[in-house]
């Protein structure tokens, strides 16, 4: 009596563990879509970096619903903007802060962590991580007026 319990107890929780376990195929998935949007708009960033986000932004106006390829593009936009950022290239910091927030809200219904997200995109996990988490705590950086000139380009003006 006991063990047929046992059994039945442990049927129900089957499913549930099952729909906790990530799919195996995904950081596979995510990285090739990482190196999809790689290949086609992180030439862009060192001359534009509204240009490499707007090109971002096509290839995800086709995933309307969280996945792996969606993950993966936001992810690479991120990581792109964010090796920007840190060589000073104009708004190249608004991008990855935009990015982080896309990924993240991606990240979490797809319940990846942060180590195997990091590892579909080839670099440093460590300092990857550690500056995503102080992205994180850190405010949203000030946004402009959003002025747009005549390429329909973002431009911040100082007084």
């Amino acid at each position: 009596m006991i063990r047929h319990l046992l059994t039945f107890l442990l049927m129900l929780s089957l499913p549930a563990a099952i729909a906790g376990t990530p799919d195996p195929r995904l950081p596979g998935r995510i990285a090739e879509a990482a190196l999809e949007a790689q290949g086609h708009c992180y030439r862009l960033i060192h001359h534009d970096t509204f240009a490499y986000e707007a090109c971002l932004k096509d290839l995800l106006a086709d995933e309307k619903t969280p996945g792996p390829r969606r993950l993966g593009i936001e992810y690479f936009g991120f990581v792109g903007a964010l090796n920007s950022a840190r060589l000073g290239m104009l708004g190249a910091q608004d991008t990855a802060w935009t990015f982080l927030q896309r990924f993240r809200a991606t990240q979490k219904k797809l319940r990846i962590d942060d180590a195997s997200l990091c590892a579909s995109v080839p670099g440093d996990c460590e300092v990857r991580i550690a500056r995503m988490k102080l992205m994180e705590k850190s405010p949203p950086p000030r946004q402009p007026n959003d002025l747009r000139g005549d390429e329909g380009h973002r431009h911040a003006h100082r007084d």
